[in-house]
Parts: C-alpha cells; sequence; structure tokens
C-alpha cells in the first residue's frame, strides 16, 4: 500500500514518470535543445548588458532582440511538453505556471504594447529571465553529460534569490504599463490581465520558496554524493561496461540469469528481458512472467531461484581499502572479526501467565485512523477468537492465519515461553521488526545494526524494561562489562554495532560462533529506500548463507509484502470475482474513467496467483523482494525451518506524514476486503505468526510439511489486508480513495473555490464584479 500511495502522490502533482535512462536519440534531442536554448538567451544577455551600458533605449533594445526573445521564450512551451511524456523528472503542474507566466507576458504585454516595450522594465525581465534561462540551460546540457561543475551548480540554485524578485518585478511593471492599452483595445484581456496580476501575490512567494527548497535538497544530495564518492565502502552495484555502477542493466540481468535456468521457456524469457528497453516501467510484466515460470514445476522454481541467487552474489561486488572483488568472494576473503559478544539482561521478570493478544482498536469497514487512540488496545481470549473470523469474513486475511493465532492461543503457556529461543535481528532496530514483541516474551536477540548511538540507546532502553536478553557485537579492547555495571549505556551505546553494508564478512564470521551449541533463528527485517535496498538485500543474503552453511538447524525468517505477485488460495479467487460482482456503482465508473484496473488472478495450471505490483515502486524493491523469495525456496528445500509471511498494509509514522499517502489511505476501507492498519497490529500479528511457524512442526515453514509448490509458503498464512481479495488491484485504489478524502473534507473549500473560479470568469468576461464585492468597490 506504501507503494501504491507513492503512485497517488505522483498523480495528484502530476509528476510524470522519469525515465530510467535516456536513449541515444533522446539525449541527442535533449542536448540540442538546451544548447539552443542557452545560445537565444545568451545572445539576449549580450545585448540587455550592452545596451544598458551604452544607454540604448527599450525600445530599440526590444527592437534588437525581438526575433531571438520570443522564440527562445516561446520554445519553453516545449519543456511542458518533455514533462509530460517523461523526459525529464520535473512535475508538470510546476513547469506549466512557470512557462505560462513568461508566456503571459511576452505575448500578453510586451510584444503587442508599444508602451510596454518602451518602460525601462523591459531590461529587468530582459536581464533577469536572460541570465536565469542561460545558467539553467547550460546546468542542464552538462549534467546530461553527466558532470555539472560547481561554479554552475551554485549559480543554478543561487542567483535565483535576487533574479526572481527582479523578474517577478519587472513582471508586474509591463503588465502595469500595458494596462491602458488593454482596457482601450481589448476589455476583456484588460480584465484577464487585472486577475492576473493578483495571482503574483500568492504566486511569486510560492515560485521562491519552491526553489530555495530545491536548493537545500539540491546542495544535501550533492555533498552526499561528494561524500559517498570519497567514501565507496563493502557492497556495491557492479560497473557496467561504461564503467558505471548501473542499477538497471544488473537488475535486467540477474533476471535474466535466473530465468535462463528455466528450460526452453526460461531462454525465451530471458530473451525477453534483454530486449526490454524500458526496464522502469516494463519491468512488471517480466515479473509476472518469471512467477509464471517458477510455477511450472517445483524442480523448475528451485533450479531459477538457485541460479538467480548465485548469479546475484558473483555480480554484486564488494569494496575494500580501494580493492573491488566479488561480494561472493569477498566473504571468504575478509571471513574473520575482531568482535567481542557483549550481553545484557532485562530487569523485568516473566509473566506468571503467557497470553496470546493482538494490538487492535479499530473495526473492519471503518476508516483506521477513527481509532488512533485505541492502537494499543490489547485483544486476547474468545475477543481474539471472535475477531480473527470477523477479518476472515471480510476477506483480510485467509482463515488459515486465524486457525495459525487460535493454535498460538491455544498453546500459548508453552509456544510463548521464549527464554530457549535465540532470535538474529538483522537490522534490530528496524519499524517493522520483532524486537519488542520478541523481548517482552524473555526471547535472547542477537542483535546487529548500524554503529549509531542513538540505535543502541532505543535497544538498550527495550531490552531494560523487558524479561529478555540481548547479546550485541563490540569491539574487543570494549569492557562493556564495566559499561553495563556502572550504568555508562549511553558510552556503551557509542561503542556498539557494525555496518551491514560494509562489514559483511565480519558480521558473517561473528554470527557463525556467537551463542555456539544454540539453533539460530535469522531474521532479515532492513530495510533502505531505491538503489540501496538490493545492496542491504544481498549482504543480508550472503550473511544467511554463511550462518545456514556453519549452522545446518538454522531457522530462516523474513517479511514479505501485499504489493507482489503472490500464489492465493482457491477461496480467495473465487472472493475476488465475487466482490468484483458486488463492486458498487461509483467503483465501476472509476473503472470506465481508467483509474481503477479489476484484479484478476493469473492462471497457471492448478494454481493462481495475484499481481500486486506496484510498477511505481521500482525494479530495486521488486528485485529484492525477489531475492528474499528465492532464498526462503531454496532453504526450506535444504531443511530449513523457513518463516516467510506477508505483512499486512501498514499506516506507519513514516508513510502517513505524507498527506497524500494518509489521505489515500483513510479511505481505501471502501473496498471489498481491504483493511489498513497501525503498526502496533503489524507487529503483534507478524510476531505470533513467527512463534507459529517455529513452535508448530505442521506449519508450512517446516521443510517436513508438503507444499504442493516451493511458493506456497508465501501463500500460506498471508495476513494480505485484502489485496488478494479486493476486486481492484492494489495499483490504482489509492487514486479514488484520495479523491474521496478529499472530496469529504474539504468539500466546502471546493464549493468555495468553484464559486471564486466561476466569479472569476464572468468577471473576465462581462466585467461584473460578485455583488458584495461590487458594492464595496463602490463604497
Amino acid at each position: 500500500f506504501g507503494a501504491a500511495a507513492r503512485r497517488l502522490s505522483r498523480a495528484l502533482s502530476t509528476r510524470p514518470k522519469p525515465l530510467c535512462g535516456y536513449t541515444s536519440d533522446m539525449k541527442a534531442y535533449l542536448l540540442l535543445y538546451n544548447l539552443i536554448c542557452a545560445a537565444g538567451w545568451a545572445f539576449v544577455v549580450f545585448k540587455g548588458v550592452t545596451g544598458l551600458l551604452s544607454g540604448t533605449a527599450p525600445q530599440d533594445l526590444y527592437e534588437e532582440i525581438r526575433n531571438v526573445l520570443v522564440p527562445v521564450q516561446t520554445l519553453m512551451l516545449m519543456e511542458v511538453v518533455h514533462s509530460l511524456v517523461g523526459f525529464v523528472r520535473s512535475p508538470a503542474s510546476t513547469v506549466l505556471v512557470q512557462v505560462s507566466s513568461r508566456i503571459f507576458i511576452i505575448w500578453g504585454q510586451t510584444d503587442p504594447v508599444p508602451e510596454a516595450q518602451a518602460h525601462w522594465s523591459l531590461y529587468l525581465i530582459v536581464l533577469s529571465w536572460g541570465i536565469t534561462e542561460t545558467i539553467r540551460y547550460l546546468f542542464y546540457f552538462c549534467n546530461l553529460l553527466g558532470s555539472v561543475p560547481y561554479p554552475l551548480f551554485w549559480l543554478r540554485y543561487s542567483t535565483f534569490l535576487c533574479l526572481y524578485p527582479s523578474g517577478i518585478t519587472g513582471e508586474i511593471l509591463q503588465t502595469l504599463v500595458a494596462r491602458g492599452y488593454w482596457q482601450e483595445h481589448q476589455p476583456m484581456w484588460y480584465r484577464a490581465s487585472i486577475v492576473t496580476l493578483l495571482l503574483y501575490v500568492p504566486g511569486s512567494p510560492g515560485m521562491i520558496g519552491n526553489m530555495w527548497n530545491n536548493r537545500q535538497k539540491s546542495f544535501k544530495k550533492r555533498s552526499l554524493a561528494a561524500k559517498g564518492a570519497r567514501a565507496l565502502n563493502g557492497v556495491v552495484w557492479p560497473k557496467d561496461k561504461r564503467g558505471e555502477r548501473s542499477t538497471t542493466n544488473t537488475n535486467k540481468s540477474l533476471l535474466e540469469n535466473a530465468n535462463l535456468a528455466g528450460g526452453a521457456l526460461g531462454e525465451e524469457l530471458a530473451a525477453k528481458v534483454r530486449k526490454e528497453k524500458n526496464w522502469r516501467f516494463g519491468y512488471q510484466k517480466h515479473l509476472l512472467e518469471h512467477v509464471k515460470l517458477l510455477l511450472q514445476s517445483e524442480d523448475t522454481a528451485l533450479k531459477v531461484a538457485r541460479a538467480g541467487l548465485d548469479y546475484a552474489q558473483q555480480t554484486f561486488m564488494f569494496v575494500r581499502n580501494g580493492e573491488e572483488t566479488t561480494l561472493k568472494e569477498a566473504m571468504s576473503k575478509y571471513g574473520t572479526h575482531d568482535y567481542e559478544t557483549a550481553e545484557m539482561r532485562g530487569s523485568q521478570p516473566m509473566p506468571s501467565k503467557n497470553e496470546t493478544y493482538l494490538n487492535y482498536g479499530g473495526k473492519v469497514g471503518q476508516p483506521y485512523a477513527s481509532f488512533k487512540d485505541r492502537r494499543h488496545t490489547k485483544i486476547s481470549g474468545a475477543e481474539l477468537r471472535k475477531q480473527l473470523n470477523v477479518w476472515v469474513k471480510h476477506g483480510c486475511i485467509e482463515a488459515d492465519v486465524a486457525e495459525a493465532i487460535a493454535l498460538v492461543q491455544e498453546n500459548e503457556n508453552e509456544w510463548l515461553d521464549l527464554r530457549d529461543t535465540y532470535f538474529v535481528l538483522l537490522g534490530a532496530s528496524s519499524a517493522m521488526g520483532p524486537l519488542y514483541f520478541l523481548l517482552s516474551l524473555g526471547a535472547n536477540l542477537i542483535c546487529v545494526d548500524l554503529d549509531r548511538p542513538f540505535i543502541w540507546t532505543k535497544i538498550f532502553d527495550a531490552c531494560q524494561v523487558s524479561p529478555g536478553r540481548i547479546f550485541f557485537p563490540v569491539k574487543k579492547g570494549v569492557d562493556w562489562k564495566g559499561l553495563i555495571a556502572n550504568g555508562k549505556l549511553d558510552e556503551l551505546a557509542g561503542k556498539s554495532g557494525s555496518n551491514l553494508m560494509s562489514d559483511t564478512p565480519e558480521i558473517g564470521a561473528w554470527l557463525t560462533e556467537v551463542c555456539p551449541g544454540k539453533q539460530l533463528v535469522v531474521g532479515a527485517y532492513v530495510y533502505l529506500t531505491g538503489s540501496l535496498f538490493p545492496q542491504i538485500t544481498m549482504a543480508c543474503d550472503c550473511i544467511i548463507e554463511k550462518v545456514c552453511e556453519a549452522r545446518r538447524d538454522t531457522i530462516l525468517a523474513s517479511l514479505c509484502t501485499p504489493t507482489d505477485a503472490h500464489v492465493v488460495t482457491t477461496e480467495a479467487a473465487k472472493r475476488v470475482e465475487e466482490n468484483y460482482r458486488k463492486a458498487p456503482a461509483w467503483q465501476k465508473m472509476f473503472e470506465s474513467l481508467g483509474l481503477l484496473k479489476r484484479n484478476k488472478m493469473i492462471s497457471v495450471g492448478a494454481f493462481s496467483f495475484v499481481n500486486g505490483i506496484v510498477p511505481e515502486q521500482g525494479p530495486n524493491y521488486i528485485m529484492s523482494k525477489r531475492i528474499q523469495h528465492w532464498r526462503a525456496m531454496v532453504a526450506r528445500k535444504d531443511g530449513h525451518i523457513v518463516s516467510s509471511n506477508v505483512a499486512p498494509s501498514t499506516a506507519t509514522a513514516s508513510v502517513t506524514q505524507n498527506a497524500s499517502f494518509a489521505a489515500a489511505y483513510a479511505e481505501m476501507h471502501r473496498f471489498s476486503a481491504v483493511e489498513v492498519v497501525y503498526q502496533e497490529l503489524s507487529l503483534s500479528a507478524m510476531g505470533n505468526l513467527l512463534v507459529y511457524d517455529i513452535r508448530n512442526p505442521k506449519s508450512a515453514a517446516n521443510p517436513a510439511t508438503p507444499l504442493a509448490h516451493p511458493l506456497c509458503l508465501m501463500q500460506a498464512t498471508a495476513w494480505h489486508g485484502g489485496g488478494n481479495q479486493c476486486p481492484y488491484t492494489i495499483a490504482t485504489i489509492g487514486v479514488p480513495s484520495a479523491i474521496i478524502y478529499y472530496l469529504k473534507t474539504f468539500a466546502l473549500h471546493i464549493v468555495c473555490g468553484l464559486l471564486v473560479g466561476f466569479s472569476t470568469i464572468n468577471y473576465i468576461v462581462h466585467g461584473e464584479l460578485p455583488l458584495p464585492l461590487a458594492k464595496l468597490v463602490e463604497a
């Protein structure tokens, strides 16, 4: 749902689909376009400066530059087209506003009105526009070539502080000077100009503020890029033939080489992947074909998974002290460590009686946000069993989820005492990790997380108020026992932890030795955005493989996303069809407008799977999930217990702080089966399902339990949040949900806006002000 909400945000801001890369023809066109525009504006600046120094009258200057100024300014309209078709990343709405204001001045005021051409403010717009645009187009030109000199970068994001105000002042003066002409010759355009002038009041500060925000982001991004270039270390993307670390080429080659292990059909699909030109927005169909390939047979699925994992480990690279090796080689080359294992015990006793519970205070079919104050409410006993049945009936979970949690409840005294269980948490402090849940049950946690003091302060605090115990890495020589005994936990926090991406081999080596003789449950819960996600996923995968090889009884754990292509139950496939037939008229209306897409199950033999992929979430995200799926299938085949459950759609604080995301989430409950939940429910639900998987010998996680296909591991006990039974795809329900939210929340604002809009049009066309305003003017 987070990815669906991101899609919504882009739609609401009319942001285009930015291309991952440029074709040679496209790049050549953009280079030529920017060079021509830069040359045109440079000519205008040259004439403006020389004219100002020589005392040339404004009207004479305009006569000299008109044949360049008007065409080069008009050519800016192409930038709206570039944005709409995805040539550039700028939001089309922002570009349209900026270009329209310029076109309004040059075609609507300056060019047709001699008085405007003769006014001194002409110099203001000529020089302000010219300098700004010359810098901007040269910046774009150099950026396309791959490198922007710092002086040009600084000018691009600094000169606006004086050139925007001067240019806006010139535009306003040009409009005021032209008023008399238009009042006499075209009263309607005169009134339109007055209205446009009023828009400068809110628009000008907004435009300058937007550029200021861009400045801060760009300087920060450049600074981080410079630091990253100097400190390239750990797991990195491989270089392509051009020497660039391309995520696109690696993503494509990874899926291609995995598919090649799938026989004749796999070779055919690999060829299609290789030929794909627009991977950023064309990857979805190839992922769906990949799932179809896996479903051909168990043998095919396992061969493809092993090939994909092996290729990934041989392809991703590892950098240490300037030396670059494959990630697989690095795991053995640097396979020693200098960590000590520190230990901390919680201060709380185990509860006298273990009790199965979920944190939930909501009601299905109602906005989740209405129950914000009740999200910590614990439901247990008969109330819990009743609520599980409600969720099954609603369709946001399958029946086996309810059965699993009910079985945990039946065995809660034995199963929920985790003092004999050792969990490795890769990304211990992650928002969706089970840190707090497991500590509350007395578990032994081997915590791996970044060496950042605030992270370890959080982990230490959680441990101290629990009956659990944590183990964590510190450098050899650190007197961790003395620091704990003396209560110097802040100092200890500054000396704890390790970096999964740069210390990958050392962490793997440490985990093979930690808590000797104990069976480990290794869970990968870490998440990073963008291109970093596959990097951290590969780091975790290599660590997991190393631990599994050294400790054959290791159990694996991970969480799956509902925005993926998962095998579904027969019941879920039937419920989708039923829910579609019962879909209300307003949903059918959105479907007819193209804003909703029907959720059609894809069949392969006896199996059906849902297309829950949201293209906008990106190939890096979905490829990371493929690696996790491959590892889960392979590890289970190799005899390891593997807990890999689909987590419910969760309204975390990081997601809902975005207004558009929050708007979409607020009304998604209107779609059959869908329920967005708070993080508290997700954590308690996934915690209980993890306990079920490792305690119940008959769970799907256990390799002794027969499965119809390895992918059915992700089908079992899937808390999909309704995505598997919703009549419309998760990728499309966000926009209609947000529209409903905004209509409900801002109905009065919308009505007032429409009245103002109609009144404005009436004033421009007929010259009639609204009655209250007309009386105010008369007074």
